[in-house]
């Protein structure tokens, strides 16, 4: 799917729960980021607060599948999540990327949603 290759710029990363709760958004919901997809299959995922007081990031590898993108996760801002592979469904739309699927943490009962404009 060349239409991942290149830089989104994040819109939004939240969470969102299975019993309807409202979503959270774990770096704010103004939060800046930046997600790049190379032709060599790396990925590259940086996330801050808006006031540069947190950031999440990591890097790895990608493998693509059925609308699906694979991110297996190398080096990482958390330690927890090096050598984790994330599964995030794939929704295209213009130039809208968003990427939805489980938590990185098993038994949450949420999914994370992160939106992204390309860059």
């Amino acid at each position: 799917m060349s239409a991942l290759l290149g830089g989104w710029r994040l819109e939004s990363w939240s969470y969102l729960y299975e019993d309807g709760r409202p979503p959270e958004f774990p770096m704010g919901a103004d939060a800046r980021g930046y997600i790049l997809y190379t032709p060599q299959g790396q990925v590259s995922a940086t996330i801050m607060r808006a006031d540069a007081s947190e950031c999440f990031a990591y890097a790895g590898r990608y493998e693509l599948s059925d609308g699906t993108v694979f991110h297996t996760i190398e080096i990482s801002t958390s330690k927890a999540l090096v050598g984790i592979r994330s599964t995030r469904h794939i929704e295209l739309d213009g130039d809208r990327l968003t990427l939805s699927g489980p938590d990185f943490t098993a038994g949450t009962a949420r999914t994370q949603q992160i939106v992204w404009r390309r860059a």
